[in-house]
This record gives structure tokens, sequence and C-alpha cells, in this order.
């Protein structure tokens, strides 16, 4: 892969895909926890899960236009296979949070 930077594009919304990852992890747990959570994200669109997606996009998109419109470029400025790396860190951490709940919730 090369090590060329990327785009402020694409650096934003790679970073804003890794807290996704993490976030969507910690809101299915509380979800799962919090009976009151869950019912009221039911109540917000009529199904939690369709609330829990508006969220999380709204958190993707946000923090992809917030880490874009960032006046200093160089503080996102990143070889790509950096931010493959943090990418895949967000997206295994999420992924370790949903499996560790679940394996030991019960």
């Amino acid at each position: 892969m090369e090590n060329n930077n990327l785009s402020k594009y694409t650096v934003s919304f790679g970073l804003a895909l890794a807290i996704g990852s993490v976030a969507n992890a910690l809101l299915v747990v509380a979800k799962e926890k919090s009976r009151a959570i869950q019912s009221g994200m039911q109540k917000l669109t009529g199904s939690h899960w369709i609330t829990h997606v508006v969220l999380v996009l709204i958190l993707f998109f946000g923090i992809g236009f917030l880490f874009q419109n960032l006046k200093s470029a160089s503080c996102i400025a990143m070889p790509a296979n950096r931010l493959v790396r943090i990418i895949l860190g967000g997206i295994v951490t999420g992924g370790a949070v949903i499996i560790g709940y679940y394996l030991l919730a019960d």
C-alpha cells in the first residue's frame, strides 16, 4: 500500500468510521443494559433499531464534516496505512465490545 498522504475528506470520514464503530457498539450495550433507553429509542421512530441507525449516521456525518472543516489540515494529514490501522482498530474494538458484552452479560 502506498504511504502517500490522503485527502482531508478521506481522512475525515475514515476517522469518523472508526469512532462511529465504537459508538455503535457502546449504543448496543446501552440499549441492552437499560430497557428505558431502548423504549425511549423505540418511541422516537417506532423501532429502536431505526433510531440506532439514525444516531450512528448522524454521528458519522457530524464527525466527518467536523474533521473536514478543521482550519489546520496538518492535524488530519496522515498516510494511508495509518488510516487503515485506525479504521481496523475502531472496527475491531467495536466488535470486541459487543462480543465481550454478550459473552459476559449472562
